[in-house]
């Protein structure tokens, strides 16, 4: 009995850890080049390991209102100092300069956030300045409050990898996967993978999906917001749909916190 216990441990134990190395990567496949004015609320989440290095695309996010952005808590947790963070608006271009740079003011990551579950993967940043919505590639975006029905074509945005061993998309993509139930969803990642706070999209035979690079960025349906891109075993395989953070799930705390820190 002691054996099959240790066995089920370590299987657990091993499922926990591709999990995790799964969604610490920064995470379209299958999608197709699209225009900022299509998402005007994408925004490019940039970072620079010390004052001399230049900006680099590490995750996307949603514009909230004037000064706050949406993303996954996974983008902001190992940051360190604020001034390493940069949001970049109304781009096209992963690399270039095409967008107007909103710096940083602070950045919170939910309090629940658990690099092993991925649960509860969100955060704010806020931004030193207001963005200009008088700009045409750029406005904010509001949250869904319900569930779409299982099977509606749902629009993921990126700059994330084309395949899952790369490369990245220059220019920002879109691609459109199918709302997944719960229910299958855990059938496909297993017991206890799905919580309440995520929500999944994909194909069973795969093919199109979010991928690294694509992580914290917005998971549309008819204009709202549904999702955040949060984890996934690779990218567009067969049987495995992405995971997306359920963001109106989380609403309260995004609001509470706004309330808190402004």
């Amino acid at each position: 009995m002691t054996k099959f216990i240790f066995m089920a441990f370590m299987i657990l134990t091993i499922s926990s850890v591709i999990k995790a190395l799964d969604s610490t990567n920064t995470r379209i496949v299958g999608g197709r080049e699209t225009d900022i004015t299509k998402y005007p609320f994408t925004v490019s989440i940039r970072y620079r390991t010390t004052h001399n290095d230049a900006y680099r695309h590490q995750c996307a996010g949603a514009i909230y209102s004037e000064r706050v952005v949406i993303t996954a808590a996974q983008c902001l947790v190992d940051i360190g100092a604020i001034e390493k963070l940069m949001v970049v608006a109304g781009a096209n271009s992963r690399t270039g300069l095409d967008g107007i740079l909103y710096p940083a003011l602070k950045w919170i990551a939910h309090e629940s956030y658990s690099s092993w579950t991925v649960d509860y993967d969100i955060g704010i940043i806020i931004i030193d300045d207001k963005f200009d919505f008088s700009h045409l590639k750029i406005s904010p975006i509001s949250i869904k409050e319900s569930r779409p029905i299982e099977g509606r074509l749902a629009n993921v945005v990126g700059w994330g990898y084309r395949e899952e061993y790369g490369p990245s998309s220059l220019n920002l993509e879109e691609v459109q996967v199918p709302i997944v139930n719960s229910d299958v969803c855990t059938n496909y990642h297993g017991p206890g993978e799905i919580t309440e706070r995520m929500i999944c999209a994909g194909y069973a035979s795969g093919g199109m999906d979010s991928c690294y690079g694509d992580t914290g960025g917005p998971l549309v349906f008819n204009g709202e917001l549904v999702g955040l891109v949060s984890w996934g075993r690779g990218c567009a395989r067969p049987n495995f749909p992405s995971v997306y953070t359920y963001v109106y799930s989380l609403k309260k705390w995004i609001d509470d916190t706004i309330a808190a820190n402004m």
